[in-house]
């Protein structure tokens, strides 16, 4: 390779890094945000250069593996001790014996649901399944078939 062919190869290349360049500052986060999203739950936001947006969120437990993941990056050993007040989402204690044969293994808030309804799990004898009515009859059953006639 001479020196003209040198200089040519050279230009492309550093013309291709700055075309990569400009695309990776694209992908690139300006600013991240932390807060809760309910229910317990962390929502970790980063914000991008054009303004979009990337998000996900997070049980106490991957905040807490994400904590020392920070740490350990920059050469630390943290410990993490729980607070005990009111901003505290839940209490960080052992379960009763009771309690662990209420939740069965289940994390607590496993059974939680939306709306209006019950929150946590309930025990075996208050829970009923009710009859599945749909599959006995046909309700507002409607033919398939059209009518010859249009209708104007």
């Amino acid at each position: 390779m001479n020196k003209k062919d040198f200089e040519k190869e050279f230009r492309e290349r550093q013309q291709q890094q700055q075309l990569e360049a400009l695309d990776s500052n694209r992908n690139r986060a300006q600013s991240v945000s932390i807060g809760m999203s309910g229910s317990g739950t962390t929502e970790i936001t980063m914000r991008g250069v054009n303004g979009g947006f990337l998000w996900g969120v997070y049980q106490p437990v991957q905040v807490t593996e994400f904590i020392h993941q920070l740490a350990a990056s920059i050469g630390c050993h943290i410990h993490i001790q729980p607070r005990n007040d009111f901003g505290s989402w839940r209490e960080w204690r052992e379960p009763s014996e009771a309690e662990r044969l209420h939740l069965n293994g289940f994390p607590p808030f496993a059974g939680q649901q939306l709306g209006h309804e019950k929150v946590g799990l309930l025990p075996q004898e208050e829970v009923q399944e009710k009859e599945n009515v749909a599959t006995k009859k046909a309700v507002n059953k409607r033919t398939t078939k059209r009518s010859r006639s249009s209708t104007k």
